[in-house]
This record gives C-alpha cells, sequence and structure tokens, in this order.
C-alpha cells in the first residue's frame, strides 16, 4: 500500500484531514524522543545527587553541595527547605525564640518549622510542572485524532450518496472514491491516537512515580530540618 499515492488520490477534504493528522504524528513523536531524553537526564542527574546526598549528614555539608542542589529536581527541593531553614534559625536569636515559644505559644516552633515543608511543596510543584510539560499536547492528539477520523469518514460517506443522488446508480466505480477516503481517514486517525495514547501512559506512569518519590523526599528533608531546628532551640 502506498500511503502517498493512497494521499495524493484521496478529495481535497481528506487531504486536509490527512496533513492535520500528519502534523500531530510527527508532534508527538517529537514529545516522545524529548521526554524519553528529559526523564534520562532527570535520572541520571539524581542518581549523581543522592550518591553525594546520602554521604552528607550535617545541615551545613549539605548546604555546601554546590551545583548538585541546581542540577536536579531533588537538589533544588533540598535547597529551598534548607533555605527556609536558614531564615527560621537567623530569625531570632535563640533564647528570645525559646521564651517567645514558653510564654506566648508553646507549639510556636511546630508552626514555624511547617514553613520548611511548605517551601519543599513549592518547588515540588513546580517540578511537576516541568516533568509534566507536553503531556496536554499528547492528551489532545489522543483525544482529537480519531474524532478527524470519524470527521473523514462521515465526509467521505456523505459524498458517496451525493454522487449516488446525482447520477441515479450505485455502482461501485461512483460510490468507491467517496468510501476509499472515508476509510483512510479513520485509518490515519487511529495510526496517530494509538501511539499518542502509548506514549501518554508511559509518561504519565513515571511522572506518577516521580510525584511518590519526590513526597517521601519532602518528608524524609522536613523531618531533618525539623528535628536540627528544634533541637537547636532547645539549647
Amino acid at each position: 500500500m502506498n500511503i502517498f499515492r493512497i494521499f495524493l488520490d484521496s478529495s481535497l477534504a481528506a487531504q486536509i484531514i490527512m496533513s492535520v493528522l500528519a502534523i500531530f504524528s510527527i508532534w508527538s513523536w517529537a514529545i516522545f524522543f524529548k521526554k524519553l531524553f528529559e526523564f534520562a537526564k532527570v535520572k541520571r542527574l539524581s542518581e549523581i545527587f543522592f550518591s553525594n546526598y546520602y554521604s552528607h549528614q550535617d545541615i551545613q555539608e549539605l548546604e555546601n553541595m554546590g551545583y548538585l542542589l541546581n542540577d536536579s529536581p531533588y537538589g533544588r527541593i533540598l535547597e529551598s527547605g534548607i533555605e527556609e531553614y536558614k531564615k527560621l534559625k537567623a530569625s531570632k536569636p535563640v533564647h528570645s525564640f525559646e521564651q517567645d515559644t514558653q510564654k506566648e505559644n508553646p507549639n510556636l516552633k511546630e508552626e514555624l518549622s511547617d514553613n520548611i515543608r511548605l517551601a519543599m511543596e513549592r518547588i515540588k510543584i513546580t517540578e511537576m510542572s516541568k516533568l509534566e510539560t507536553s503531556l496536554p499536547a499528547l492528551s489532545t492528539f489522543v483525544s482529537v485524532s480519531p474524532f478527524l477520523g470519524l470527521l473523514g469518514t462521515v465526509w467521505g460517506i456523505m459524498v458517496a450518496f451525493l454522487d449516488i443522488r446525482a447520477r441515479g446508480s450505485a455502482h461501485i466505480t461512483i460510490v468507491a472514491p467517496g468510501i476509499s477516503d472515508a476509510l483512510i481517514t479513520t485509518v490515519y486517525g487511529l495510526l496517530v491516537a494509538i501511539p499518542a495514547l502509548i506514549f501518554y501512559n508511559i509518561f504519565q506512569s513515571r511522572i506518577n512515580n516521580f510525584n511518590s518519590e519526590f513526597n517521601k523526599f519532602v518528608s524524609e528533608v522536613f523531618s531533618r530540618l525539623r528535628k536540627n531546628l528544634l533541637h537547636r532551640s532547645e539549647h
């Protein structure tokens, strides 16, 4: 089957629909390879980050990890937590902070420490948005492509029946062009939608995994920084 010959032999309406579907197909494959590269890069940088993260126990050591805090999503989340931790630690002298927590609100330390989690959550949302880039386009291709194919199908059948009415005959040579347009646009629509759906599900699964890992990392860092903050305020 020569798809180019079929394209040239089709009606103008079918050619327009198939051209749009071809653009969608090229676009979805471009997104596929782009996201594969992005996820591979995030995975590689994250492995480098964690190989250093677990070897640093002190908060000061974590703060001095340098470029590793900016190269991966985990590093940027950690950096935001450390920055908020430093702000809370420097906001009041230790003794003044302790007096306020005892006299005014004994739970003030815990309430302020929640700011660390909130700071990391904001960065986590930003990182998730980066990972989800282009997925709405894939979702659109999955939804729209079959309908465009269906539009071509309805159009082709309509043309076939109009030819039958105009010529007063239902001979195969009359209805064949319209039926051919109807079938080929449906095929094009499915050829675009099926790979796009597979790509979307693959990437959505990976993003869900990243989200779970980010949540665990935020909880781990928060517990670590909160413990250090409260420990310092008690001395």
